[in-house]
């Protein structure tokens, strides 16, 4: 099975159980280490699950699939660059959909890209929004004018906790793999704790602790502590240090982060709905950074805001 194969058995299913997707994607066809990213140091099918959260074609563990997952309806993407109207399929495929809408492209620029442990990216371009909106009418898909936008105006900013239920961290079990994020000075990283260390009065800060491959984070601040994803944590804890790690290029149109601050799904799913390409990886000063492309200046500014960064 390739991950094109995956996600046509996934838009035919509709949703499932968390086993049944792990199942699926132990038979992909991909033979391929993970890159140096806290992402690569996953088993290839978290790494796949976190990918099509990001392309927009699955969701997890949502309201209605807990501790499953559920595929999204077919929605063309649409959003402005370089002036011009560009769409990115999201969602569900089948091979009968991705034949319409090729077909009703007709005149239009539809473009088929490959990428890695994913399936492959699909994009149409038009002069006006307008006409890629009238494309998926015809191929009988929902449309999304400004798609980064509209998603980034609903995300709440990542140093609220509002929304997030407390939850006491493990405090007992074996074959736990725990870690604390620690800032001190120029130096942020994992670093390796005890449970007991992690449990003890008056530790306070973001824990990760893992089992069975599943990480786990917990926020602990004085007496409180969330479970929360990862993270919005971390850039809630730089935001409370008043750290910068978020770089914009505005000739390039390009947003550059550390790989260990890659940001929340629902963030990063904005950023990757500009150009429909997941980030590239590449290693300056000795750690692995990801550059998201095509992203305009006023998304740019949305994205600072939203995980309260001040762009450098």
């Amino acid at each position: 099975m390739t991950p094109n194969e995956l996600l046509v058995w996934i838009s035919g299913r509709q949703e499932g159980s968390w086993a049944q997707f792990r199942g699926a994607v132990e038979a992909l066809e991909l033979d391929r280490a993970g890159d140096d990213t806290e992402d690569g140091s996953l088993p290839l099918h978290q790494r796949v699950r976190f990918n099509l959260e990001r392309l927009g074609h699955v969701e997890f563990d949502a309201a209605g699939c807990e501790d499953g997952w559920r595929v999204v309806p077919p929605v063309l993407a649409i959003s402005g660059y370089g002036g011009e109207a560009r769409g990115v399929l999201c969602g569900a495929r089948t091979p009968k959909l991705l034949e319409k809408i090729e077909r009703e492209a007709n005149g239009l620029t539809f473009e088929r890209m490959p990428e890695e442990d994913s399936p492959d990216i699909l994009r149409v371009h038009a002069r006006e929004a307008e006409a890629l909106a009238e494309l998926a009418q015809r191929a009988g898909i929902a449309w999304q004018v400004d798609a980064p936008t509209a998603l980034l105006s609903y995300l709440p900013r990542a140093d609220s906790l509002r929304g997030w239920k407390p939850e006491r961290m493990p405090a007992a079990g074996k074959d736990w793999d725990v870690k604390q994020f620690v800032i001190a000075g120029k130096r942020m990283k994992w670093s390796a704790v005890t449970l007991q260390e992690a449990n003890a009065p008056g530790a306070t800060g973001l824990f990760c602790f893992t089992r069975f491959q599943i990480p786990q984070y917990f926020l602990r601040e004085g007496a409180e502590t969330v479970r929360l994803p990862g993270a919005i944590a971390k850039y809630r804890i730089l935001s409370q240090h008043r750290r910068r790690v978020l770089k914009y290029k505005r000739n390039e149109q390009q947003i550059t982060v550390p790989a260990i601050f890659r940001p929340p799904v629902l963030t990063e799913r904005a950023l990757v709905l500009c150009s429909g390409f997941l980030p590239s990886v590449n290693t300056a000063r000795g750690r692995p950074w990801l550059t998201y492309k095509d992203v305009p200046e006023d998304v740019a500014g949305m994205i600072a805001e939203v995980l309260r960064q001040d762009l450098l």
